[in-house]
């Protein structure tokens, strides 16, 4: 019988979204970019390494790929090298197991740790660049430079070295899109959503240039978007492969070096365009430049070529952000132009600097949550809430600290072996030994004291209520806390819930949601003293922990002990459809309403703001408010406002936003909130 080959099919990577697609599709199935165009952003980054007879050919093809020529079209092929990777096991330790998507510089490829089972990025050099020793050394600088970065909105780097003729690099597995096919798909994005962004990037940045490193290609399409455990935009900068080590950490650099162009065409700064040493604060002119296109949709500066864009870079005046896009503030405007100035001394001083004037500009325009990290006073205790920048977290994601446990147990196994293969065996019959215990361990439909702490968490089941006591206080003034962990979700899955608690006499009792870390995603405290707390329709990721206690009252010198009042504690999947899901209160994470579909949620807290957004043509329509008169709610449409129950004719845009929120909200601390557990209702209809 004759012997048949398979080949792989031959596909290709978006320049988009990454995705992998099988040839011969034009078009990309996940996001819809045409697979076989050159972008602008393409085009300048091929100069990288052009010689000079060839910058006008390459902009040439530039100008020919804006007008759809196919002579100007890029290989994006996977192929049969890039397939060679796969299941190979890499340095012994980092299986392949799928290819993610290929850059300027390589292709990247998902792998898994095979002591650890988690997972990461692996970027390989292109087979046909091994040899060109600029290009090696380009790709070490990054490992280099980026393995030092620890910050967590910068895409954490934790081994690099050879492998198969070629040099790797892993690095923090992320998924999300980049900021640069974000604003291709929802068009300019409003200040509240961005800043958050602009905010994180800024940190990254701070740390970077504190450690001497610069970006020097900072652009949309180098910060990925990914959603943090508390649902929010999450900022990872990534692709330091032209980052530069600053002259305090190696020898100057030579007149090739400091005269070579590195970057892009769109988002460089005057200095770096004129082949001048550069410093953070060229990053400052390209964060500057990427908040332009961020809020406006447009670039600072547009051309027929890239020549064109460099030139008006050194020569022209910058256009205020407002002039290209709407309810833009002027206060942004100062923002967005003195990081664009042309001398780098008239620019912000750092990133931080930059980062505070985002900070402060939210909160004047916005009047959301502070962009830093909060706390919220729970008696004598503090306890730090990740509020709008809770880092995405995995287990399943491979971390330095993971990598660096590893390694240490590697050393130590060398070190004393035989103790080594003891403790090794003792610690697996313990870990079996517990983990049969808890698999045995049904869950419990009343509490199990000592359970004020993660590691003793009373185990309940959804849907089935338990009770527990307030009792026996911690210390004097530190009262008793109650954890309970669902069962069964201990995952990576994504849940809408709902949790309610009964109240106690003489006890203001709060309700908090932790992740697997012990760090806080939601607290509600609106009951007051004997009333109950309630969660609606929160969206958590992985295991679902939910904490009961006491909040101590102003001038309240002794924490309460109740064991005889018990509370009732129910959490249940809560997964219908046309009710809203909160975190809902900023217009990145609005929900979506249509016609005729009404759509329903809960006003819970005093600060509660219910977000939605049009995703209906536009046109002219009547929107109803319904709410029982007990709920104090207003509503702001496009410049209109209401208060309770009521309609009126609007003309909606797509994307339009509808803001819900109580009037109650400086209501004090500890009195009953009128109308929580009454929802309202809004409908859109045709007028």
């Amino acid at each position: 019988m004759a012997s048949v080959v398979s080949t792989p099919a031959t596909q290709v990577v978006c320049p988009r979204c990454h995705t992998p697609s099988d040839m011969p599709a034009r078009f990309c199935g996940n996001c819809g970019a045409d697979l076989r165009r050159t972008s602008p952003l393409e085009q300048a980054a091929a100069r990288e390494g052009v010689s000079e007879e060839e910058v006008e050919k390459v902009e040439s093809s530039w100008t020919r790929a804006s007008r759809g020529d196919s002579s100007s079209v890029i290989d994006r092929r996977i192929t049969a090298s890039n397939h060679a990777w796969m299941g190979k096991l890499v340095d012994g330790r980092y299986k392949v197991t799928d290819m993610v998507g290929r850059g300027g510089m390589g292709v990247v490829y998902k792998v898994e740790h095979q002591r650890m089972g988690k997972i990461a990025a692996m970027k390989v050099l292109h087979p046909d660049l091994a040899d060109d020793t600029e290009v090696i050394r380009r790709f070490e600088h990054e490992a280099a430079a980026v393995s030092r970065l620890n910050h967590p909105n910068t895409v954490q780097v934790f081994d690099f070295g050879q492998a198969n003729g070629a040099l790797y690099l892993i690095m923090e597995y992320v998924r999300g899109q980049d900021l640069g096919a974000i604003i291709d798909r929802d068009g300019p994005l409003p200040f509240a959503r961005a800043a958050p962004l602009f905010h994180q990037i800024c940190g990254a940045l701070a740390e970077a240039h504190d450690l001497g490193i610069v970006h020097r290609d900072l652009k949309p399409e180098n910060v990925l978007v990914t959603r943090s455990t508390g649902g929010r935009d999450f900022a990872k900068v990534l692709d330091f492969g032209l980052a530069k080590i600053s002259a305090r950490d190696q020898a100057p650099a030579p007149v090739t070096d400091r005269t070579e162009i590195v970057g892009t065409p769109y988002f460089m700064s005057p200095e770096q365009i004129r082949g001048d040493e550069v410093d953070a604060r060229s990053d400052l002119y390209s964060m500057g430049a990427l908040m332009y296109n961020v809020l406006t949709g447009s670039h600072v500066f547009t051309a027929k070529n890239a020549v064109g864009v460099l030139t008006k870079h050194l020569t022209a005046e910058v256009e205020a952000p407002s002039a290209r896009g709407s309810d833009i503030d002027p206060r942004i405007d100062e923002i967005v132009l003195r990081a664009l100035e042309k001398d780098p001394v008239k620019r912000w001083p750092s990133a931080s600097a930059l980062g505070e004037a985002i900070e402060q500009a939210y909160s004047e325009l916005v009047g959301d949550l502070p962009l830093g990290t909060s706390s919220r006073k729970m008696g004598k205790r503090e306890r730090t809430a990740t509020g709008l920048y809770d880092e995405p977290i995995s287990d399943y994601r491979l971390r330095r600290a993971d990598l660096d446990a590893y390694e240490r147990s590697l050393e130590r196994r060398k070190l004393y072996v035989a103790g080594g293969l003891v403790l090794g065996a003792l610690a697996v019959a313990a870990a079996i030994a517990w983990f049969a215990f808890l698999r045995t361990t049904p869950p419990s439909t009343s509490e199990h004291e000592p359970n004020d702490d993660l590691a003793h968490a009373t185990l309940i089941a959804i849907d089935q209520p338990v009770t527990g006591y307030l009792g026996k206080r911690i210390g004097p003034h530190d009262p008793d806390r109650d954890l309970y962990r669902v069962v069964g979700t201990d995952d990576d899955q994504e849940r809408v819930i709902s949790v309610h608690v009964t109240g106690l006499p003489n006890i203001d009792e709060s309700l908090t949601l932790l992740d697997a870390a012990g760090h806080v995603v939601a607290t509600i405290g609106e009951g007051g003293v004997g009333g109950g707390e309630a969660s609606h329709r929160r969206r958590v990721r992985g295991p679902i922990i939910v904490e009961i206690a006491e909040v101590m009252q102003p001038g309240q010198d002794w924490a309460v002990e109740n064991v005889s009042d018990a509370y009732e504690l129910t959490v249940a999947i809560d997964d219908k459809p046309g009710w809203e899901i909160e975190p809902d209160g900023s217009a990145s994470d609005a929900v979506r309403v249509t016609l005729d579909a009404p759509m329903r949620g809960w006003l819970d807290s005093r600060r509660d703001v219910d977000v939605l957004r049009w995703d209906g043509p536009p046109g002219r329509y009547t929107v109803k408010v319904d709410a029982p008169q007990v709920l104090p709610i207003a509503w702001r449409i496009n410049g209109a406002a209401g208060f309770g129950a009521g309609s009126i004719d609007v003309e909606l845009a797509t994307g339009d936003l509808i803001w819900l929120s109580r009037t109650d909200a400086a209501r004090p601390e500890g009195q009953p909130l009128p109308g929580e557990e009454d929802p309202w209702t809004l409908t859109v209809v045709p007028r």
